[in-house]
């Protein structure tokens, strides 16, 4: 007992004093592991489903909003709980935090759960209600079939993680998910191409790996190597906990609840010019995804961070963390810019040997690549409020990019210039939303210091 006590001294007079650069890197860097061995796996399904054909791509990018889903309630509970530990263990509230992490890893499983029930007894309905077309809901309704089985472990998987995180432990939280993302990329091309499987095949390989990762994240929790407990004992009892709770992660929900909203739209719009607009947009935008591996492991590095000094009220260490994410983020997404304005038609091409595709993938994800710096400090403001409990804010700021911003710009643009519209829809969100977001962290750190 006295051991653990120790190590969990250390983490916190580590969590505290360290450097904030090299205390935000050494956990990032894990985080960034982790999000790119997560990217590089959707890319090998959407790779590998890619041989099949353009509607089994196009089928992929349906199904996708699915893991959205899963994605906005696990991370409401897992990011509220997480923000609320760190917080915790820096105010030294031991209990609090136990309570905290067991209440929001059980949500999660059970808010999983129901997804999958939801899918299995309305599949089609809900296939259709995502975006599937005539030619691709075969395929959707296949792939759909297993993501369903693994929603319960996906969905409670981001509460261990992000509470892992929330420690100071990122390492032992990217071990979990570069294992489940390696097993995947390996039984991809098995079941598809070596069992004949097909699409189906993909979806199975999907599900195995985020059970095993799952089994490997709860682990570290039951042989007692974190300094929070899960237990059906820790689980809270009053009203007030649960509101906290859900209130912490309320700009999560919102922010991945938008996000897979904006993908249906976008799903809907998209299948307007066919299966190879949808195919080629979801193509671009999982590639988004893994230029944004940098920014997103910095902004996932600087919440406990950020957590810890709020919860201690050292106002300059929130600053400082801020800054040096935030302005990290833009200059590493500079760079992955440049990468995808010059190369956007031969990165497109590696998922699907389709002209039609290549022509609106890279024009999509040229026009994205130039938003990427402004998408990035939106990311770190929105998650700035949210960490020191500003959730309207962080809340409005989702909102505004994808409710009030990008969805009208989805339903307008292409009556007015046809495809390009879609295209241009979410990159013109990002840039006024940089516009919204710059003064209110100015505003912000004028008030709290």
């Amino acid at each position: 007992m006295k051991k653990i006590s120790r190590e969990s001294q250390g983490q916190y007079e580590r969590m505290t004093t360290a450097p904030v650069s090299e205390l935000i890197l050494s956990l990032a860097v894990p985080s960034m592991v982790t999000t790119l061995i997560n990217s590089v796996y959707n890319l090998a399904d959407t790779f590998f489903v890619g041989q099949i054909g353009t509607s089994a791509t196009a089928a992929v990018g349906v199904v996708f909003s699915i893991p959205m889903i899963l994605n906005a309630l696990g991370f409401w509970v897992g990011t509220g709980g997480s923000n609320l530990v760190s917080r915790m263990l820096g105010a030294k509230q031991q209990k609090e935090a136990d309570i905290t992490m067991s209440t929001a890893f059980f949500l999660s499983f059970f808010f999983g759960l129901l997804v999958a029930v939801i899918g299995f007894v309305a599949g089609e309905p809900l296939m259709l209600l995502l975006g599937a077309t005539e030619t691709n809901l075969p395929y959707a309704m296949s792939y759909g079939r297993f993501i369903f089985v693994g929603a319960p472990f996906s969905a409670s998987s981001l509460a261990l993680s992000q509470c892992l995180r929330a420690e100071g432990k990122s390492r032992q939280s990217m071990y979990g998910q570069v294992a489940g993302g390696v097993l995947n990329m390996l039984l991809d091309p098995l079941f598809i191409f070596v069992f004949h499987w097909g699409i189906s095949g993909a979806a199975l390989a999907t599900a195995i790996s985020q059970i095993i990762a799952w089994g490997i994240l709860l682990s570290y929790y039951l042989r007692g190597k974190t300094q929070v407990k899960i237990s059906w004992r820790y689980l809270a009892k009053s009203k007030s906990q649960y509101q906290l709770l859900f209130t912490t992660g309320f700009p999560s929900l919102c922010r991945h609840g938008c996000n897979m909203l904006a993908n249906i739209v976008l799903n809907w719009v998209s299948g307007g010019w066919g299966d190879a607009a949808i195919a080629a947009m979801s193509v671009a935008g999982r590639l988004l995804y893994l230029s944004n591996a940098v920014s997103l492991g910095l902004i996932e590095g600087c919440q406990p961070v950020i957590g810890y000094a709020h919860g201690m009220k050292n106002h300059k260490r929130v600053k400082d963390a801020f800054w040096y994410t935030a302005k990290t983020g833009m200059l590493s997404m500079c760079a992955f810019a440049v990468v995808g304005i010059l190369f956007a038609p031969a990165l497109i091409g590696l998922f699907r040997d389709d002209a039609e595709v290549i022509r609106i993938g890279a024009g999509a994800l040229r026009l994205i690549c130039v938003a990427l710096p402004f998408a990035t400090f939106m990311s770190c403001v929105s998650t700035l409020f949210q960490v020191v409990g500003q959730t309207l804010a962080s809340s409005l700021l989702v909102f505004a990019r994808q409710i009030v911003f990008y969805i009208p710009a989805m339903l307008i643009l292409p009556r007015l210039i046809g495809l390009l519209g879609v295209q241009a829809a979410g990159p013109l969100a990002d840039l006024l939303m940089f516009a919204v977001a710059l003064p209110m962290v100015l505003r912000f750190f004028k008030k709290y210091a």
